[in-house]
């Protein structure tokens, strides 16, 4: 399972790649303590803003993550 983390801040766009929701939360909450935008897309394709982070760390969330995605190419 790969989850992608996407930042912007001050024209500055970053994209990370974490295998676990929980890793994925914890830098996606500092970027946002660093004051950048952020947000977690799982690999459903389902996107998560800070506001919702912790759904993903919920049994719930995690239970979501377990159904197999489709393979898709992104460009930033």
């Amino acid at each position: 399972m790969t989850f992608i983390i996407e930042s912007i801040k001050d024209r500055r766009r970053t994209t990370d790649f974490r295998s676990r929701a929980d890793v994925a939360v914890d830098l996606a909450r500092k970027l946002v303590a660093d004051g950048s935008a952020v947000s977690i897309t799982t690999p459903s394709g389902d996107v998560y803003s800070a506001d919702r982070f912790d759904l993903l760390l919920t049994r719930e969330g995690l239970n979501a993550q377990d159904q197999p995605a489709a393979a898709a190419s992104r460009s930033t």
